[in-house]
C-alpha cells in the first residue's frame, strides 16, 4: 500500500527475495504492515499492475519509489532472474543516494554478488523476525526524525564534492 503523505517515498519498504524465501517475506510484510509501515512486496503489487510492463514497473519501484529495500539473502537468491533484476535496480538507487538504501538480511550463510563483504547485514539466525522488525522499526522511526534534505556529502558517486570557500583573493 503506497503512503499517503508528503514523504518523497511512496513506500517505507521494498522486500526483494527468492521464490524459496516467499514465507518469510510474507511474514515480514505482514508484520511490518501490522505496524503501520508501507510494504512494497509483490504479493501486494499483483492486483495494481494491469497490462503495464513488468520491468519498467518494478525498475521504476526499486529505483525511486522505497526508502529502504530489504534483500533476504539466501542461496537461492543470486540464482533467480527477478532478484538479479531487483538486486541492479536497487543497487542504482545506492549509488544516487548517499544515505543508506540496501539493508540485506540473511537467512543463510550465502553471499551474493554485488553486495561488498563489508556491508552490514541482519541476520535472522541467531535473531527472531520480531528483532529484526523492531530494528527497522528503529531505523524508519529515526530517518522520520531527521528533518530537511540530507547535509551535503563528500561522496562522489552523488555528485556532492565538497568545495572550499573562495576568498576576494582568489
Amino acid at each position: 500500500m503506497p503512503r499517503e503523505t508528503n514523504d518523497p517515498f511512496e513506500y517505507e519498504v521494498a522486500i526483494s527475495f527468492a521464490g524459496q524465501d516467499r514465507p518469510v517475506a510474507e511474514e515480514l510484510a505482514s508484520r511490518l504492515r501490522a505496524k503501520d509501515r508501507s510494504v512494497l512486496y509483490d504479493e501486494y503489487q499483483d492486483a495494481e499492475l494491469g497490462g503495464s510492463d513488468f520491468v519498467t514497473h518494478v525498475a521504476e519501484l526499486y529505483r525511486t519509489k522505497a526508502r529502504y529495500c530489504v534483500m533476504l539473502i539466501s542461496r537461492h537468491y543470486p540464482l533467480q532472474q527477478w532478484t538479479e533484476a531487483e538486486r541492479t535496480f536497487a543497487r542504482e538507487h545506492a549509488l544516487r543516494d548517499p544515505d543508506e538504501y540496501i539493508l540485506p538480511l540473511r537467512v543463510d550463510d550465502s553471499e551474493v554478488p554485488g553486495i561488498p563483504a563489508t556491508t552490514e547485514y541482519g541476520d535472522l539466525r541467531p535473531h527472531s523476525l520480531d528483532n529484526i522488525v523492531d530494528m527497522l522499526e528503529e531505523k524508519l522511526t529515526e530517518t522520520k526524525r531527521r528533518s530537511g534534505p540530507p547535509s551535503q556529502s563528500h561522496d562522489l558517486r552523488s555528485g556532492n564534492v565538497p568545495t572550499q570557500p573562495q576568498g576576494p583573493d582568489e
